[in-house]
């Protein structure tokens, strides 16, 4: 192990095997030694092995695979990119390849762990390990109560918003002027593309800011320009 003798034991071991793995030992994509395996090598508690592993977990450097163990990502040179040898960072790849081409820009939000399974063919445990390998990288984030965004929390945008702003726009343009009726939820629902709740969602965006008002009877009109757009 490092003869570095600053800051506690996990830290020196982690420090140790990232050393390890740098010298290709073990190799990017392959498994680590078990907690156990690793405690004996150390000459330390399980405790102490699985705090450096959440170290190394921490900065990316391996990844947990249910019932497996914990894969080296690797740490390669700058700009390098080892081949997916794993059903989600064949996921992550592909979700990279969104982010990098402007398909998925940043603060656009992911879709669902479930509705991302429905789409490539895998459960919802695969994209929850891919988004996590991203987010180790930097490139997505989890929002509170939200899901997933490009980037980070910083200007998440979610679909309510996207309805809400188009919304915005037409009001500010005059396809929808003053005192005009909006559609009902349903008929957004379709037109947008998009889940009812998210059309109630951006409805109750706009009529936090007075831009819509429900009125009984009638349902929700047009009550005064988007502020800024005007």
């Amino acid at each position: 192990m490092s003869k570095a003798k600053d800051g506690p034991t996990y830290v020196r071991i982690a420090e140790d095997i990232r050393s390890r793995i740098r010298q290709g030992d073990p190799p990017a994509g392959a498994l680590l030694p078990s907690e156990a395996a690793l405690a004996r090598t150390y000459g330390v508690a399980r405790g102490t092995v699985r705090q450096a592993v959440a170290e190394l977990e921490r900065v990316g450097l391996v990844a947990s695979e249910a019932g497996r163990g914990r894969r080296v990502m690797g740490e390669g040179p700058p700009g390098a990119r080892r081949a997916a040898s794993t059903q989600y960072e064949t996921v992550a790849e592909e979700l990279r390849k969104r982010i990098e081409s402007g398909e998925l820009v940043p603060g656009r939000q992911l879709p669902s762990e479930a509705a991302m399974a429905d789409e490539l063919g895998v459960s919802k445990g695969t994209v929850r390990q891919a988004f996590q390998l991203l987010a180790s990288e930097q490139m997505i984030a989890a929002v509170h109560g939200r899901g997933w965004f490009v980037g980070g929390p910083d200007h998440a945008q979610t679909r309510a918003d996207d309805v809400a702003d188009a919304l915005r726009h037409e009001i500010a343009s005059g396809q929808l002027s003053i005192g005009a009726m909006l559609p009902g939820e349903n008929v957004l629902a379709q037109e947008r593309g998009v889940a009812r709740v998210t059309v109630r969602r951006a409805l109750a965006l706009l009529e936090t800011e007075g831009v819509i008002e429900k009125r009984a009877g009638r349902g929700r009109v047009v009550r005064s320009q988007p502020p800024g757009l005007s």
